[in-house]
């Protein structure tokens, strides 16, 4: 079996803003596929503990009212999300996240905040780091509701975690199927895999981004997931 074809666990969240090291999730998805249906879902509303910006609402539409007033308190939901990603790795079950540099870091903070261990990523896939390596010539925009058009996924309620969640889950397998190539990989090999190629592609994109007069990437984005302590040292020089 190949790990497209076992258990995976779709992790999604709507935040307060789109600064992974200080912006705090509003709504998380937690979601187990099984080979053959759905073995749980975890989609919950959680209260930051702060207003939601205006800006934010009206992306997923989650007020700081209704965070308040139907939202899990934020410590518990980081409790939450840290024991299932915790017992998914222990078990090797493939986390799957749409760009899990941004989900990965916000929870790392999080976990870090509470006094939680952090998460030792040995079974992560991104659909975004792959699609970038099987097509990376494709023009055009690469966010999910790109993704799932070109790969011909259903997208229900676009920025709805559990929406999302079950989308980027339906993309991975998608992807795995359409490219054989990645389904064979071991699934510690892939997610080392992964981070080899997103730095290639940071570092081509952010030579890209200076030959054309732009600002170059942030040391934290050659990193995939991210530097589990944010210690930015090993970071490429520029």
């Amino acid at each position: 079996m190949t790990w497209n074809e076992g258990p995976l666990l779709g992790f999604d969240l709507e935040t307060t803003g789109v600064n992974p090291r200080s912006d705090l999730p509003v709504q998380v998805a937690l979601i187990r596929w099984e080979p053959y249906g759905t073995g749980y879902r975890n989609v919950f509303i959680v209260d930051p503990g702060c207003e939601v910006p205006p800006g934010a609402e009206a992306i997923h539409g989650i007020s700081t009212h209704k965070a308040r007033r139907e939202g899990c308190p934020l410590g518990e939901a980081t409790a939450i999300v840290h024991a299932a990603l915790r017992k998914a790795q222990a078990e090797h079950v493939p986390v799957v996240a749409m760009n899990a540099s941004f989900d990965v870091t916000i929870a790392a903070m999080l976990f870090r905040s509470f006094g939680l261990e952090p998460i030792e990523w040995r079974a992560l896939v991104d659909p975004l780091v792959i699609d970038r390596k099987v097509d990376g010539f494709r023009s055009g925009k690469r966010r999910l509701d790109a993704l799932c058009e070109i790969y011909h996924v259903v997208l229900g309620s676009p920025h709805d975690a559990g929406s999302d969640a079950d989308a980027t889950l339906s993309l991975a397998r998608t992807i795995a199927w359409q490219y054989p190539e990645i389904a064979k990989y071991e699934i510690g090999e892939l997610t080392k895999l992964q981070a080899d190629w997103h730095l290639t592609w940071a570092l081509e994109y952010d030579s890209w981004r200076r030959e054309n007069g732009e600002a170059g990437l942030a040391p934290e984005e050659f990193c995939w997931p991210l530097r589990e302590v944010l210690d930015l040292h090993d970071a490429p020089s520029r």
